[in-house]
């Protein structure tokens, strides 16, 4: 009963903008995508999908191989291996994902309003709030030819390599200081000699007491 609430309310809306649309334009054209299958039967799909499983692949490997280590062998170190294994597996992907995902929904909106544009449609609608269409207005084959034709680079952008290169950058810094302690080392040492040219002249003053005596 909700479903079919929500569909007369969205087919209301679309009437409402058809209507605005026809006196404002005259004539009013639209295209029908079936998003679910635009966005998951494309080549640039397939290709983060790809992605993804081969960025996972070393990630599971480790998190199977600690798994066998455990099962052979349980223990407090091998079960904390497991939950790290397991914990940096889900914590990369879940990441990675999510970026993919986004990066690849920002495209498929760019497509299709570039198609729009192109073909000088109105609007785009989404088949799942439609409740019934011609398959004349229905552009879900072109949005797919379109998204086949686009390349995405899936790797993550050199900033997010940045605060490990910075970390490293820091790992000089923190080495130079024994140099400068040791740099500081022949000044104090050069101090010493200056104690010891006090000695002689204390030294020069003895025979004077000598002669003192003498006479």
């Amino acid at each position: 009963m909700k479903k079919t609430i929500t569909l007369l309310a969205a087919a209301a809306l679309v009437l409402a903008l058809l209507a605005g649309c026809d006196r404002q334009e005259g004539a009013v054209k639209i295209g029908v995508v079936d998003e679910a299958a635009a966005f998951k039967d494309n080549k640039v799909a397939k290709d983060a999908m790809a992605y993804l499983q081969e960025m996972g692949a070393p990630l599971q490997a480790e998190a199977e191989a600690a798994y066998k280590a455990m099962q052979e062998n349980q223990t407090e170190e091998t079960v904390a291996a497991y939950k790290l294994a397991m914990g940096k597996l889900q914590n990369v992907m879940n990441g990675e994902q999510q970026r993919i995902v986004a990066l690849v929904d920002a495209k498929f909106n760019e497509v299709l309003e570039k198609y729009r544009a192109e073909k000088g449609l109105t609007m785009i609608l989404s088949r799942q709030a439609v409740i019934s269409a011609s398959d004349a207005v229905d552009v879900t084959a072109d949005i797919v030819a379109a998204m086949d034709g686009v390349n995405l680079d899936f790797n993550p952008p050199a900033e997010m390599a940045k605060p490990e290169s910075k970390a490293e950058t820091e790992q000089p810094k923190a080495e130079s200081e024994p140099e400068k302690a040791e740099a500081e080392q022949p000044e104090a040492e050069s101090g010493q000699p200056k104690a010891e040219t006090e000695q002689p002249k204390a030294e020069t003053e003895q025979p004077e007491a000598g002669s003192e005596s003498a006479e």
